[in-house]
């Protein structure tokens, strides 16, 4: 019994003193595969914009990848040949602005239906190309606008309630987004201004974009007629006794897939960033040969009337 127990005693001493930080550690070396840089594009291209501030002069930022361990600044790519075709008819030319680090193309003609291709060359990288389709407009059918209507989540406010009716194209993605701005007499000197409103959706089917904020896929109506419900607030304009609001102006825009996935991807990647908890997202690309996206969209503005 006393052997047993001596032996119990000598194995925990042997382990105690067996243990330093050496022992429960290993370095292993990871190998990183060499990164092979390409062309990094950013098109995304509308028709013009209700709000005359918003440029929608069709621009393309180029530059360069990086790989996931590299430290430099990625190249602003200024000598890059960029072709934009609709069809098999190519548009026009695109000049480097070094103010703005973009390639501007021409304000007119407007982007009007069709299928549309950009091609992006430069001394030293492999050529890069998307394609899209520009979708059809948003058809709105009816609009219906109430003050004060609905109860807030996030304050006590009763926010107004816009009604939109739209019908969604058969057999095509599309994907909605919207702005809104109101209409405004100031009864002093007689001047009308718009003041850019912020509405939201209650519906449960609204996604989060990077830069164009709630989004809508069509995949449950698609083909059907929708009712859109967007919330905002008035009462501020409507108590101000040097102001008259005279209408709101709604902005329906409708993007391709591609601005979809890759607003969607890139709100969730900014999420995940910091998080240690989070898993990395990456962030959509349709740039065949390289790295970025080419995205189209497009709107209608609905004027209501008070």
């Amino acid at each position: 019994m006393n052997y047993l127990k001596y032996s119990v005693y000598i194995l925990l001493l042997t382990l105690v003193l067996g243990c330093d930080k050496d022992k429960f550690s290993q370095v292993k070396t990871i190998e990183f595969p060499a990164h092979e840089t390409k062309l990094a594009v950013t098109a995304q291209m509308s028709t013009p914009h209700f709000n005359p501030n918003v440029f929608t002069v069709p621009s393309v930022f180029v530059g360069n990848s990086l790989g996931i361990v590299d430290t430099e600044d990625y190249d602003l790519i200024d000598d890059a040949t960029i072709k934009f075709y609709k069809g098999n008819d190519e548009l026009f030319d695109f000049t480097y602005d070094s103010n703005n680090i973009l390639y501007f193309g021409e304000a007119a003609p407007e982007l009007t239906q069709g299928t549309y291709r950009l091609e992006v060359s430069a001394p030293g990288y492999d050529p890069v190309s998307a394609t899209q389709t520009m979708p059809t407009k948003a058809d709105i059918v009816n609009v219906s606008y109430e003050f004060e209507k609905v109860p807030s989540d996030f304050d006590s406010d009763l926010y107004d309630l816009m009604k939109i009716r739209i019908e969604d194209p058969a057999g095509e993605e599309n994907y909605y987004f919207y702005e809104a701005f109101f209409e405004i007499k100031d009864l002093g000197s007689g001047q009308i201004y718009t003041n850019m409103t912020y509405p939201y959706t209650d519906l449960p089917v609204a996604e989060y974009g990077y830069n164009i904020g709630e989004v809508i896929p069509d995949i449950t109506f698609d083909g059907n007629e929708y009712n859109l419900r967007l919330l905002m607030q008035s009462k501020w304009l409507r108590e101000d006794p040097n102001t008259e609001l005279i209408a709101v102006n709604l902005v329906l825009y409708t993007g391709t897939r591609d601005l979809y996935l890759y607003e969607t991807t890139r709100s969730l990647n900014q999420d995940a960033q910091g998080n240690p908890f989070a898993e990395p997202v990456l962030v959509h690309n349709n740039m065949e040969g390289g790295f970025g996206v080419f995205t189209l969209h497009n709107s209608v503005v609905y004027r209501h009337e008070f």
